[in-house]
């Protein structure tokens, strides 16, 4: 027994003095658990974040009584905030800006039609990325629709009913002609029509979303093992002072293994990305060119992050701890796992200070909105950015120690 008391007590010794294990045993689920609880506030409508309020731009072409009643509705609903604008403006919120899901527009004539009995359409200009967010106007458009239509059912059944069966009541016939009538007047009734302003289609499968998303986050986790253990253990074998030894040039060792390890990178994205088409039929969007662009922009930022790590972790045991909350924490927020979309605004702001949000937001645009590279250069640029900056930041500071160390 005291030599079991013993074996447990070593191993409790030696956990305490692996601070790298410690850390990750903390800090990681620490860092997973806020990053998704933060992430999903708006989701559940409840949490720290709180609950999401959708932006709804309403046009009103019509400007009748029961367009009024409609909207003054909608006003009430719980999570959306209407702003009226015309007809140009939100296509644009919902195309161009992504600021808005769906757009509502009531069409002129709408209150003549509804009062004559004739059918009426509401449209509704949608985003079908924002599919979740889509889903929520949807329903609460639905939902006042629907009360409007039973209200007008009901008063002409009340009328016609008591027109029809006046001195003369049988409940059971009162019963059976308001029940074909509100059926004929429901069919008659007001519609509303999807329209997507940023696809040719209504809806995507879920592969659309997770093919890229755990492709990226795949990469980076590539990219901490090839780069960022690579470097450390080489450092560690002495492979770097035997090599400084010849004519080799300090900085050699390091471009040659980001290179490398790009070229790796980017075999295994369209690979993942082939695989996802054949198997999954997932969109690449209309330009092959512009997505192959963002492909090698995230593949440089991913290995030149591993770098960084490398450059950062005084030693072995600490590079999977330091860059595994770091892979983890850019995945998540930046949209790598669920839909950016439904993240907060203030977080969807914030998950731009990493190289994964503008990733999957060119990955959206060109795959699911089938936009050009026009469309999407801030985001390959950003991109770029990260990685001059990562390896500029990893170079120097890799370099510097080991010139400190010879």
């Amino acid at each position: 027994m005291t030599k079991l008391v013993a074996l447990v007590a070593k191993d409790f010794r030696l956990l305490w003095r692996d601070r790298a294990a410690l850390v990750f045993l903390l800090m990681a689920p620490v860092v997973v658990i806020s990053v998704a609880g933060f992430s999903l506030s708006s989701f559940y409508g409840s949490g720290t974040g709180g609950g999401a309020e959708y932006l709804l731009p309403v046009t009103d072409l019509d400007g009748s009584e029961e367009s009024r009643e409609l909207l003054s509705a909608l006003e009430r609903a719980p999570g959306l905030r209407l702003t009226r604008v015309d007809e140009t403006e939100g296509r644009r919120l919902v195309s161009r800006t992504n600021r808005a899901g769906a757009a509502l527009v009531i069409p002129a004539e709408f209150g003549t039609g509804f009062r004559q009995g004739r059918s009426v359409s509401l449209q509704l200009w949608t985003d079908p990325v924002k599919n979740i967010e889509v889903m929520k106007i949807k329903a609460e458009v639905e939902r006042v629709r629907g009360a409007l239509v039973a209200a007008q059912v009901a008063g002409r059944i009340a009328v016609i009913e008591v027109l029809t069966h006046a001195g003369d009541v049988d409940f059971e016939a009162v019963a059976e002609d308001a029940s074909r009538l509100a059926s004929r007047l429901i069919d008659k009734s007001v519609k509303l029509e999807e329209t997507s302003l940023t696809s040719s289609r209504l809806t995507f499968n879920t592969f659309d979303q997770n093919v890229p998303g755990f492709s990226v986050t795949f990469l980076m986790l590539g990219m901490l093992l090839g780069v960022g253990l690579g470097l450390v253990d080489e450092r560690e074998w002495g492979m770097l002072y035997r090599l400084a030894a010849g004519p080799v040039p300090a900085a050699a060792p390091v471009i040659g293994k980001v290179i490398s390890r790009f070229v790796i990178g980017s075999a295994q994205m369209v690979i993942l990305f082939a695989f996802g088409r054949a198997a999954f039929d997932i969109s690449l969007g209309p330009s092959l060119a512009a997505l192959g662009l963002v492909i090698l922009g995230v593949v440089f930022a991913a290995t030149t992050f591993g770098l960084l790590i490398a450059a950062l972790a005084p030693s072995r045991d600490s590079v999977l701890p330091l860059g595994t909350i770091a892979v983890v924490g850019m995945a998540a927020v930046g949209g790598c796992w669920w839909p950016i979309t439904i993240e907060p605004q203030w977080l969807q702001s914030l998950a731009h200070l990493f190289p994964t949000a503008w990733a999957m937001e060119a990955f959206n645009d060109l795959m699911l909105r089938e936009r050009q590279l026009g469309d999407v250069w801030p985001a390959i640029l950003a991109l770029l950015s990260f990685g001059i900056a990562y390896l500029s930041a990893g170079a120097w500071i890799y370099l510097k120690r080991e010139e400190r160390c010879r």
